[in-house]
């Protein structure tokens, strides 16, 4: 068995625009989230600030998790496309030093 790894830049970059692309769907999620549970939108529909108070609270974490989520999964797209382009790097310089020894 060899202990040796292959890794598909490809495949990583793939996955990189998978992430991104889920990330910006959250986005553009969250931006309609927000147009149509925004504060005051709640208030009126629970007839006043006091009555919607805790609502109002749980949408506001809701929209600090999505946020987060979104900038996460970018973070995640960035590094496994900063992964697949040091893999290349990598390779490439590997195959030059072989070559220069042979």
């Amino acid at each position: 068995m060899s202990d040796e790894v292959r890794i598909s830049t490809e495949e990583l970059h793939q996955l990189g625009t998978k992430f991104e692309i889920s990330a910006d769907d959250l986005g553009r999620q969250l931006t309609v989230f927000r147009r149509r549970s925004d504060a005051a939108a709640l208030c009126d529909g629970f007839g006043s600030h006091e009555a919607a108070g805790p609502y109002l609270e749980l949408y506001e974490q809701a929209e600090r998790a999505l946020e987060q989520l979104r900038e996460r999964l970018t973070e995640v797209a960035g590094g496994l496309r900063e992964t697949a382009v040091s893999t290349d790097t990598a390779e490439e310089e590997r195959v030059k030093a072989i070559r220069g020894v042979q």
